[in-house]
């Protein structure tokens, strides 16, 4: 995911009028308490083909091209309803706002994307889950308030939570939790991952494959030619070029001479510390109060969920293994194990320490003090 600079985005004036007819129609239909009856004009090329102007022909979510497949315009606070919200009448006042516009493609848009043939995550769609903030209902209310869950390519800082390692699978970049992630013990990141299926298994190799391309060419990128193709890469008309900038910064950043080392090479080194923010977001933290050979083998952890009974396995580096895929937070890998956007995962799953079952939740209640929720 990429930056896509929307400011002093403005639609065609002809397009613009006809929108505003139709908008028109649809607040007196709201008004009214009638059926409203929203025109795509979203989809027509004045306002599509300005879109792509910004970034070239890609999603702009999973930034896969968008070739010979229709191009989708979604909306990012959806205009007909909230999926999460029952009653909630969707955001109708921005359906034809084009700041509220995103490029998808049909996987992050519609589903679609498979795991080892199985289908994963749900997509975007109508979901528009919030992290924290006042939730808008009406044209007047204050958007601003909002605390999206999902990441935003149009929004400035949104894209540098998102990071990529070397095997191209997509994960949070080291960016610390904000307040609202640690209140709810989310991760926007890993969230953002599952509902768009960003590690779905036709993306992961192609970007490992452009990680690899990108670190060798830039090896010999004092040749103009080499140059070329690195920038051509890394540029926002690329595919995964997210991932191919990563690449090129950690192949720069590795090549810098080393620091000389620090002349108190004789202190010793600190005991580890407990972040109480991290800690109640991911496991990370936690992994020093259990034993490291049962981490080494993998622990057990069970969770229970309308009478089905689901497992997963906590490796030494703190992630989350479900059926095989890697989750670094708790309550994402139990909404990925029950395919339920509302588990709490501290509370869902279970492991036992000293032949003694407790839940995530209550082990990190040992080991991290309590903080103030703001």
């Amino acid at each position: 995911m990429r930056h896509v600079n929307m400011q002093g985005l403005t639609a065609p004036p002809a397009w613009a009028a006809k929108a505003k007819r139709t908008l028109d129609a649809v607040r007196a239909a709201v008004a009214a308490g009638t059926e409203r009856e929203f025109n795509s004009h979203w989809a027509e090329d004045a306002v599509r083909d300005l879109l792509l102007g910004l970034v070239g022909v890609k999603c702009w979510y999973c930034e896969t091209l968008i070739v010979r497949a229709d191009i989708t315009v979604d909306h990012f606070r959806p205009k007909s309803e909230v999926l999460e919200v029952p009653g909630h009448p969707g955001y109708w006042w921005l359906a034809y706002d084009v700041s509220n516009y995103r490029i998808a493609c049909k996987h992050c848009n519609s589903g679609g994307a498979r795991y080892n043939g199985v289908r994963e995550g749900r997509a975007k769609g109508s979901q528009f889950p919030l992290i924290g903030g006042t939730r808008a209902r009406t044209s007047v209310d204050d958007l601003n308030r909002e605390q999206p869950l999902l990441l935003d390519p149009a929004h400035r800082s949104d894209p540098d939570l998102l990071g990529f390692d070397s095997g191209g699978y997509a994960r949070r970049s080291n960016t610390p939790y904000s307040p609202a992630e640690t209140n709810r013990g989310l991760c926007r990141a890993d969230e953002t991952i599952r509902i768009l299926a960003l590690n779905d298994s036709h993306l992961v190799p192609l970007r490992a494959r452009l990680i690899r391309e990108v670190t060798v060419l830039a090896r010999h990128g004092d040749l103009t030619d080499i140059q070329q193709l690195v920038d051509d890469k890394v540029g926002p008309e690329a595919p995964y070029s997210a991932a191919a900038a990563m690449a090129l910064a950690l192949h720069r950043a590795v090549a810098q001479p080393a620091a000389a080392p620090a002349t108190a090479a004789t202190t010793p080194a600190a005991a580890p510390t407990t972040d109480p923010a991290r800690s109640r977001v991911d496991l990370h933290d936690l992994l020093q109060h259990l034993d490291p050979d049962d981490l080494k083998a993998g622990i057990t952890l069970t969770g229970r969920h309308e009478k089905k009974v689901h497992q997963a396995v906590l490796n030494h580096e703190g992630h989350i293994d479900v059926s095989g895929r890697l989750w670094r937070t708790p309550t994402t890998a139990a909404r990925v194990a029950t395919g339920s956007n509302k588990i709490n995962g501290w509370d869902f799953w279970h492991l036992t320490i000293g032949g003694v079952e407790q839940t995530l939740a209550e082990f990190r209640a040992q080991h991290v003090p309590p903080i103030a929720l703001v």
